[in-house]
């Protein structure tokens, strides 16, 4: 899963996509500079992973007074070249674990998932920084736990949708 990022909670995309209406696990959020004020909203955006061949959605919630979002990056694969590997790269949707505000700056973590390339479990990180008030965008870096398999990365951007 690559591309991803972003702070975000693909309520409309996350909730068609896993087809039930539960909300989604709440993200751990933090700031150094204890003013979470900047995220508070409703953020949808995407992200690339020309490494991968992927792309997909990000989106996440933050309202105010909570130190909580619920976020989900839904993973859409790219091109497969065997029948097997097309039925391992369905779409996916997974959970942003962590993310952490520390002045203009976003970092986070997606819970591990299982990567079609690899077939085996990976951890993302990603960082960005806001551009203007409503966008933030940044970078991610995939690490599979398998030896020898390719750590992989992207470009992520998001757009505050609705101010809650």
């Amino acid at each position: 899963m690559n591309r991803f990022l972003a702070v975000l909670v693909i309520a409309g995309v996350a909730s068609g996509a896993t087809g039930c209406a539960s909300r989604p696990p709440e993200t751990q959020m933090s700031a150094s500079d204890f003013d979470l004020g900047p995220l508070v909203g409703e953020w949808r955006g995407d992200y690339n992973n020309p490494e991968a061949g992927r792309n997909g959605t990000i989106a996440f919630t933050l309202r105010a007074g909570e130190s909580s979002a619920s976020g989900k990056v839904v993973m859409i694969p790219g091109k497969a070249d065997t029948l097997a590997s097309a039925a391992a790269m369905a779409r996916s949707v997974i959970n942003i674990s962590f993310m952490r505000k520390e002045g203009n700056k976003v970092t986070g973590t997606l819970d591990p998932y299982i990567d079609p390339s690899c077939a085996c479990r990976v951890t993302t990180n990603f960082e960005g920084s806001f551009t203007d008030a409503r966008t933030i965008e940044g970078t991610f870096t995939t690490v599979p736990s398998q030896s020898g398999a390719v750590v992989t990365g992207g470009k992520w951007k998001v757009t505050r949708v609705k101010r809650l």
